[in-house]
């Protein structure tokens, strides 16, 4: 295919270029937000009133490499028990007198049932052993309403558990190290749960919940949790009600949580201690904080220390600390009966908060939720009758707003050829060639093979744009018709962004911060567009720039959030195992495919309506369907697998016992994603 260049495309390839560099700066910013290049840990020399990321990293050197397996039945669960029992006691031992400390070791009985992907499980166990401290002042009575610390130290089979969740039980003992070393007394007392049986659906919790002396004056809960080794220590559940999240919110130093996760993590098969604390058997108000990137080495026998991400561990302990000081000083924490009586009632209701490349937290209720999510909609519909007046009669409001419409429908077809392009560009890919999943070895494999073909499918229909005439009159001016053009166009993209935001609303989910945050974005990007319009007289690429301006900061975080989600789904992918053939071996380059796509609609979308009139050219869109194919003959060059990115292959080992003719099989079942 020959690329024929005329003149008028060098300002396309000029703002091309612009916006290459400018969301390459934006990716290596998320980038290094994501791998905590930002926090300093500190060492082990570090002032006692500090959390120390190298004092807690030697307590999981102890648990993962010192003791021998930490799962039941095998000594090394014992021995974890014993180490943390001892370091307890020697934080114990420091204590001043106006503090109180009891440290209890219980072994715990009982039956529950429980649904888990979707079947009943009926569970019975005996003797699982739990370690609880008790931190509080020497004036504090027994019934006063506490805050829980919950983290487990058992690990899975074959697995040394370093992150899962020895990094867990890590920043707990480093905390209470803490609390006691740096003179502080908790306003109401703090109790840290070790439970040994989370790996065995949640059996410690539970008998923690159902036997212990504690369990009815907890009125606030953290759950801290692995399921991979890096990154943001991502609020991934809260409530019930939204008082959890508003106290993180306020407290958080580094905070990492968007509300929109507590819409998708219901549909992902795992589980963690936070549903027996918050859903089955205490409804106490609390906070499931996990590690989520790194997952490569969940539940294998890579969870090393060595895995850990420097920062992650001293973001994760400063959080823990500044929540939980804010939880004992709250006068919302309350005991069980307390909550349960007239005096006391939720909300029923999650809130919507994000934090902002983990600088802060923008935090607003359902309530006020349901005011600004409706916001955009509304301008969306009002905005016929302002553009009527200034075009002085030359088209009615209902011919305006069908080309409103029309731009909503143009827009919305873009977006969906985002997604579509690249699943047909990898479901070709694997129809001649027999590596699938390169890119989960190399992540960057999936931007360069897909984001190229993604823009194609979206500036496609801005070149059909010119087919559908607009509804005002055909004699008009063409500058003033390219104007309505931008106009239809730029409030089309804007209603569907409104419309989804309306919709997120409407279904009760909390992720709708997203598109409505684009679509308020757009607006002073807009104004922006249209004054210097109006300043240098024409459309020029220097006023597509002067709405390019406004709108970078949602862009940022679009490309945060997107990057997020490439990254987590791309691990999450090398864990699904082997699907059946003959269409098995397509899905998870389709399903990469597909988040790859919507998540390039997601970064450019907003951009198209004004840019798309510089980019929209055939040798521009030649030129990016040259690079995706370029891109999709080098990835087929590359290994899927490597040490930092190991295959997980499902091995299945039976023992037949003679007379018996029963069968044991251990499985190591990467399609389990338990907590």
């Amino acid at each position: 295919m020959a690329l024929g260049f005329s003149s008028g495309d060098a300002p396309g390839f000029k703002l091309l270029l612009i916006l290459v560099a400018t969301y390459g700066l934006m990716a290596a910013l998320v980038h290094s937000v994501l791998y905590m290049r930002f926090i300093k840990p500190l060492d082990i020399d570090a002032p006692l009133d500090r959390f120390s990321e190298a004092r807690a990293v030697e307590h999981v050197r102890v648990l993962a490499h010192e003791i021998d397996g930490r799962q039941e039945g095998r000594p090394g669960l014992t021995e974890a028990a014993r180490y943390i029992t001892g370091q307890l006691e020697m934080i114990k031992e420091r204590a001043g007198s106006n503090v109180r400390i009891e440290i209890e070791e219980s072994v715990v009985n009982g039956t529950f049932n429980m649904m888990f992907l979707g079947h009943g499980i009926s569970l019975g166990y005996r003797n699982h052993t739990n370690i609880v401290m008790r931190i509080s002042s020497i004036h504090s009575q027994d019934n006063e309403p506490s805050v829980l610390l919950n983290g487990h130290f058992d690990s899975p089979l074959a697995s040394p558990g370093a992150a899962d969740c020895g990094s867990c039980v890590a920043s707990m003992l480093e905390i209470a190290r803490l609390m006691v070393d740096s003179g502080w007394v908790p306003p109401r007392p703090v109790i840290f749960l070790f439970n040994g049986a989370e790996e065995l659906f949640l059996l410690g919790s539970h008998g923690f919940m159902k036997t212990h002396q504690w369990r009815e004056t907890i009125g606030a809960f953290i759950n801290v949790e692995a399921s991979g080794t890096r990154g943001p220590d991502l609020v991934c559940q809260s409530g019930p009600g939204s008082w959890p999240s508003q106290v993180y919110v306020q407290s958080a130093v580094y905070p990492m949580a968007h509300s929109a996760a507590q819409d998708v993590f219901p549909v992902i098969p795992g589980d963690t201690d936070f549903r027996i604390f918050s859903q089955d058997y205490g409804n106490i108000p609390g906070l499931d904080i996990i590690f989520l990137l790194g997952g490569y080495f969940y539940h294998t026998s890579y969870d090393t220390m060595e895995r850990l991400l420097p920062g992650s561990m001293q973001a994760r302990g400063e959080n823990l600390v500044s929540v939980i000081k804010a939880f004992t000083n709250s006068s919302k924490l309350q005991v069980k009966h307390e909550r349960e009586s007239n005096a006391y009632h939720y909300d029923g209701e999650h809130a919507v908060f994000f934090d902002y490349l983990s600088l802060f937290m923008i935090y607003y209720t359902r309530k006020v939720a349901r005011l600004l999510h409706s916001i955009p909609i509304a301008i969306f519909l009002a905005m016929p009758f302002f553009s009527h007046k200034q075009n002085r009669g030359l088209v009615s409001w209902f011919s305006t707003f069908c080309d409103f419409t029309k731009g909503m429908i143009f827009h919305a077809t873009g977006i969906f050829l985002a997604i579509v392009f690249p699943i047909i560009f990898a479901i070709l890919r694997l129809l001649f060639t027999s590596c699938a999943m390169n890119w989960f070895a190399h992540p960057y494999l999936a931007y360069l093979m897909f984001v190229p073909c993604s823009l194609v499918g979206m500036l496609i229909p801005r070149i059909i744009w010119s087919s559908f005439p607009l509804s005002q009159d055909a004699s008009a001016l063409k500058s003033l018709k390219e104007a309505l053009s931008d106009e239809a166009r730029f409030w089309g993209a804007f209603g569907l962004y409104a419309i989804s935001t309306l919709a997120y609303l409407l279904a009760g989910l909390s992720g709708g911060f997203l598109t409505f945050s684009i679509s308020t974005s757009m607006l002073p990007g807009w104004i922006s567009y249209c004054l210097s319009v109006k300043l240098f007289g024409h459309q020029s690429l220097r006023s597509t720039l002067f709405y390019v301006l406004p709108v970078l900061p949602c862009l940022a975080y679009s490309v945060y959030f997107g990057g997020f989600l490439v990254q987590f789904v791309v691990e999450k992918l090398g864990m699904m195992g082997a699907l059946p053939p003959p269409y098995g071996y397509f899905v998870p380059d389709v399903v990469m495919a597909t988040t790859v796509g919507a998540v390039t609609g997601l970064c450019v979308g907003p951009l198209i309506p004004i840019c798309g009139r510089w980019l929209a050219r055939s040798s521009i869109l030649q030129v990016l369907l040259h690079i995706s194919v370029l891109g999709l003959a080098l990835s087929s060059q590359f290994f899927p697998y490597s040490v930092d990115a190991p295959k997980r292959i499902l091995f299945q080992h039976t023992f037949l016992t003679a007379g018996i003719q029963a069968s044991k099989m251990i499985k190591y079942n990467s399609k389990m994603l338990s907590f």
